[in-house]
């Protein structure tokens, strides 16, 4: 299954310099520099394009709007930090038609709230965030957001196009780190993402690159969906929620070399005082997971990749309008796993159809809590959760292959390990699974073709 890497140059008619200093802006983490920052911006966009230059120094800032062909710079211990004034940030207004993810243009004050942003991009084309500095989006609490606590994202960008961000730190995200809607040719490299809610989250994106990027999140650290050509690569993944979660279709992702570690190093910020920390499913592909999606989910590739202290490495679950078609799932280690194996479940309607698990090797924690040979499997929430079978359940699938796969757990277990319900085809090859006493390895009901290789 071949996917496309590519490489997004952002190029400027002009290699003109401008540096936020000269536009009156001061580093002194004190004055607030909105308007000199944004009247960067300006220049550099009237004089077609270049670089704006941030340079050391604490920045207070409002919203920043981007423009086309403009590449904000940030210099080595460059900061740019959102002020506390819930007042001086802006919503983003699209001009298509969102309303597939749940996006109304704007019409109702809810939504002026969520779309709100530091570092704001809309219909914009060219654009680049990069260098060595760092964007502190503080921590913003709104007490009419969402939660009755999120703030404006970090960075936003909607509707553009030809899009880099590289080389920079995002620090105290207010709510997501990098929230975007339908955007195209876009690359981040080299980035690192400390605290609050999602990292990278995209809601409709053809032609992304997400590499060598380095995630300590308080919730999902990549997640969206709507996705056409997706790589993600080379990446280190800790959080207090789920590695990478698709919330709607997909049609040709890559995700490989990527390393998840739990728990968080952060606490999920929604927790609060609880300050929960342990981390959910590796990847979970879950289209409509957040409220009707429809479309497929196909050409998916989740290879060599190394999970540790996750609930589960990777669970898949369709909705209502959702199908799913030729996923590989191979040369995965996972340890250390906590409540349950790999599932691949659909209980509205759609089925999933040749999905292939290859090269595996799984050692989970077991469990003899006799509640849990109670657990009726049926449509989970939102997020991973144990199962009465504690390495692998599929149910409504079409064909699904086990190959060369392997099964461990350490301390006790009392439950059967795989269970596949109301599959049409199933092929165990080289699958090892360790002996429970007295239970049986694996559970097949309603399951027509069982193909022992």
């Amino acid at each position: 299954m071949a996917m496309s890497v590519f490489a997004v140059i952002t190029t400027c008619a002009s290699a003109a310099t401008f540096n936020i200093k000269d536009f009156g802006a001061k580093g002194n983490g004190k004055t607030v520099n909105t308007q000199a920052i944004n009247d960067a911006i300006v220049a550099c966009e009237q004089a077609g394009g270049g670089k704006v230059i941030v340079p050391k120094g604490i920045y207070l800032s409002g919203t920043i709007i981007m423009k086309s062909n403009v590449n904000l710079v940030l210099e080595e211990n460059a900061v740019i930090k959102g002020v506390n004034d819930l007042t001086a940030y802006r919503a983003y207004q699209p001009v298509g038609d969102l309303s597939r993810y749940g996006i109304m243009n704007g019409n109702y004050k809810e939504e002026n709230r969520w779309t709100r942003a530091l570092i704001l991009g809309m219909g914009i084309h060219n654009s680049s965030i990069t260098g060595d500095g760092t964007i502190d989006g503080s921590h913003v609490e709104d007490p009419q957001g969402e939660e009755k606590m999120r703030g404006p994202h970090t960075i936003l960008f909607g509707e553009s196009k030809n899009l880099e961000i590289s080389g920079i730190t995002i620090n105290n995200a207010s709510n997501y780190a990098f929230m975007s809607y339908e955007i195209e040719n876009a690359t981040f490299h080299n980035i690192s993402i400390h605290q609050g809610w999602d990292g990278i989250h995209i809601r409709g994106g053809k032609n992304i690159l997400i590499r060598n990027c380095n995630f300590q999140t308080g919730d999902d650290a990549i997640a969206g969906g709507y996705w056409n050509n997706m790589v993600i690569t080379d990446c280190n993944i800790n959080s207090s929620c789920n590695g990478i979660r698709i919330i709607m279709p997909v049609n040709g992702m890559s995700i490989s070399n990527c390393i998840f570690q739990g728990p968080g190093v952060y606490p999920h910020r929604t927790s609060k005082e609880l300050k929960r920390n342990n981390s959910l499913s590796g990847i979970i592909l879950q289209p409509g997971g957040w409220g009707k999606a429809p479309g497929m989910v196909e050409n998916v590739h989740i290879h060599n990749l190394q999970i540790d202290n996750f609930a589960t490495p990777v669970t898949m679950i369709l909705n209502e309008g959702n199908n799913a078609n030729g996923i590989i799932v191979e040369k995965i280690k996972a340890t250390n796993i906590y409540l349950s194996g790999y599932s691949v479940e659909s209980w509205k309607g759609g089925k999933y159809d040749n999905v292939i698990f290859r090269d595996i090797y799984t050692e989970l924690k077991g469990t003899d809590d006799p509640e849990v040979l109670d657990i009726v499997m049926k449509q989970p929430h939102t997020d991973s959760r144990q199962m009465p079978y504690w390495a692998f359940y599929a149910n409504n699938t079409g064909k699904i292959i086990l190959e060369n796969v392997e099964f461990k757990y350490t301390g006790k277990e009392i439950r059967p390990a795989m269970c596949f319900d109301n599959v049409n085809t199933v092929v165990l090859k080289n699958v090892e699974c360790q002996d429970v006493p007295n239970v049986e390895t694996t559970v097949f009901k309603r399951v027509t073709v069982v193909d022992r290789k």
